[in-house]
């Protein structure tokens, strides 16, 4: 059974990377009373639209997971096709909406930036959509067929405030999500804790250079909680340097977006010893797990990749009643993910203990 999984997986490959429409159909042979009867059913068609100019690699490796997670809930009735837009505007969308019905797909995985999953919505396709780059937070009225994939974002920066002292030091990048992120952190620290508290907040420029500049003051960071909502490369040169100048901070806290092995090989332990992270990539079903895996899509660390598979999930439930394999609820056409808090240890990640 390994090896047979394995060859169709690596014949797969040669699909995946052409970006053409793979149909892929089982039939079942019985024997019954010698006499054999071969069994089949109508694919479910799924078909994944994205802008790769926009999201880049995420196009390809979201097929991928789209791919794989396919196999592992309908073994080999289904059919997939990528669709790729030139841009994220109503124009480029109306034509491959048109492009979609045409081809009579019957769902659409979606991973998109916030401003075209409001350009998707204008134009109200009735196909059951999911949308694993999105929360649901951040639009204001979709409709019923449009369900959505992304982090909570807020939820984990609740869960990470007890850890916050009086003090709170945010790094952040001019991106959409370090802006929100910071704007998410500022709002529930003060929410919560109003009255003689301090609040610093330090914009990282694209590469990173500023970082030496805003530690010129080591003084400033002892006994506070330093916040990064900046992503790996930079968490590693920021926190290196926090070492090498010699800053006592209360700890160091950051969301999903550095729960990344990466963390571990750009850091030295004695960096992030007081680092604690929220992460919500916690369920893992064996058969889309495996899949996943044969096809060397990591899901247990990249949030998008994972949140793909949950959509995909979602999709097949909806087209075809089987029961989802994920059990994490969606309230109001949103995933709800959990929350639990890690430590970045010196081989790995680690639930955090009880306070």
């Amino acid at each position: 059974m390994i090896v047979t999984r394995v060859v169709i997986a690596l014949a797969l490959f040669f699909f995946v990377g052409s970006g053409k429409t793979i149909t892929i159909q089982n039939t079942l042979e019985r024997d019954n009373n010698k006499t054999t009867q071969i069994l089949s059913k109508e694919p479910i068609k799924i078909a994944v639209l994205s802008s790769p100019k926009v999201i880049g690699r995420y196009s390809q490796s979201v097929f991928n997971v789209a791919l794989a997670t396919l196999m592992s809930r309908r073994n080999n009735d289904f059919e997939i096709k990528r669709y790729d837009l030139e841009d994220e505007s109503e124009i480029s969308f109306g034509r491959i909406l048109e492009e979609i019905h045409r081809d009579d797909m019957d769902a659409i995985l979606a991973p998109l930036t916030v401003a075209g999953a409001k350009n998707l919505i204008a134009l109200q396709s009735d196909l059951p959509i999911f949308i694993p780059t999105v929360h649901k937070r951040e639009i204001s009225s979709a409709p019923d067929n449009i369900a959505f994939g992304g982090i909570d974002y807020v939820a984990q920066i609740e869960a990470l405030l007890p850890y916050m002292g009086d003090s709170i030091a945010i790094f952040y990048d001019s991106s959409p999500v370090g802006l929100q992120l910071k704007a998410s952190t500022e709002e529930i620290f003060l929410s919560h804790n109003s009255e003689k508290k301090k609040i610093a907040s330090y914009p990282v420029d694209l590469k990173g250079e500023n970082i030496i500049t805003h530690l010129s003051k080591p003084s400033a960071f002892n006994k506070t909680s330093v916040i990064l909502h900046i992503p790996v490369v930079k968490s590693a040169i920021l926190t290196a340097h926090m070492t090498f100048s010699g800053i006592k901070e209360r700890n160091i806290l950051s969301t999903q977006i550095n729960i990344d092995p990466n963390l571990l090989t750009l850091t030295q332990y004695q960096d992030r010893k007081n680092m604690i992270l929220a992460n919500s990539l916690l369920e893992f079903p064996s058969a889309i797990y495996e899949s996943n895996a044969l096809m060397q899509n990591d899901i247990t660390v990249d949030w998008i990749q994972y949140a793909s598979s949950v959509g995909i999930d979602y999709l097949v439930w909806v087209l075809d009643s089987s029961p989802r394999e994920y059990t994490m609820r969606l309230i109001h056409s949103q995933v709800i993910y959990p929350v639990e808090l890690m430590r970045a240890k010196e081989f790995g990640f680690e639930p955090v203990t009880s306070r």
